[in-house]
């Protein structure tokens, strides 16, 4: 069993909870990641070798889960596998960091059913060079997913973020919104794809991509891709990249703040959105404390 450390144990204290390394179960509540009952529930994830995660919500029931990938070492695969089942309702907010790794390989394949909903909360901060792979399958009517992705590198290096998002039955809905920081050198590469095959009408696809350099040296590309194969269906992308608008800086600057404070408020705009959700005050205090120290 690992030996809890003191974060930790303020994070778990007092819920449902589950610590696993490697995908099993090293400590627990008594939860697990088969979910047959609604419930909040803490994950907390230790990786040092290639792991697979099954995560399945059982039909009808309402699951608010805060996962941490608390480590994660060099030259992992990590695959995430999602299923919310019939009329379920999953508020999952996840936050991936690591430090002093590298090849760090993820992929993240979710179902969705019937009448199922998904609000995905993700943030990646992670040190490192990455791959990280995710695609949401609709699989069924009146499902839908809102995401939010924020990916943090400072590491230097080059990440690599793909996203998928597949309607392949009528009436699916799916919102994607990501936002991509960039210091020190580093490189984000964020491609986002989005397709509706024959026979999806009444589709609603839209994703929208916005990209924030803060210095000179950094890097960017944004790559939106659309594939539509039915008339009957709504659907859009958009990209932007650029540092941030003087105007606002010199607002808060006018206002006392150093110009380096007055970047890290504007940034934190963009994270708040999932901080925000965090229920647990713990955790919302773990993560905002990694955040400030990869920016």
């Amino acid at each position: 069993m690992l030996k809890m450390v003191d974060s930790l144990k303020d994070i778990v204290k007092d819920s449902d909870y589950i610590i696993l390394k490697n995908g099993e179960i090293v400590e627990s509540s008594g939860a697990s990641l088969n979910i047959s009952e609604s419930m909040n529930l803490k994950v907390i994830h230790f990786i040092d070798k290639d792991t697979n995660i099954n995560l399945v919500i059982d039909k009808d029931k309402v699951v608010h889960l805060e996962e941490i990938f608390y480590e994660i070492k060099s030259d992992v695969l990590i695959n995430i596998n999602i299923t919310c089942k019939e009329n379920s309702k999953l508020e999952y907010l996840s936050f991936k960091k690591s430090e002093n790794a590298s090849n760090i390989r993820i992929n993240v394949k979710t179902e969705i059913y019937e009448g199922a909903y998904i609000e995905n909360k993700n943030i990646t901060a992670i040190l490192s060079d990455v791959l990280y792979n995710q695609e949401f399958d609709l699989l069924a009517e009146n499902s839908k997913i809102d995401s939010l992705d924020i990916v943090i590198n400072s590491s230097g290096k080059s990440q690599i973020f793909n996203f998928n998002t597949i309607h392949s039955v009528r009436n699916s809905s799916s919102e994607m919104h990501n936002y991509c920081i960039s210091k020190n050198n580093s490189v984000i590469h964020m491609n986002t794809n989005g397709t509706i095959l024959k026979g999806s009408n009444g589709t609603n696809l839209n994703q929208k991509t916005k990209g924030i350099l803060l210095d000179e040296t950094s890097q960017i590309s944004a790559n939106p891709w659309l594939v539509i194969d039915e008339y009957d269906c709504m659907a859009s992308h958009g990209a932007s990249i650029g540092a941030i608008d003087e105007e606002e800086l010199y607002y808060l600057m006018s206002r006392g703040l150093t110009r380096e404070n007055s970047e890290r408020l504007i940034v934190e705009g963009f994270i708040h959105p999932f901080i925000n959700e965090l229920k647990d005050e713990s955790v919302k205090s773990y993560s905002l404390d990694w955040i400030k120290k990869v920016l």
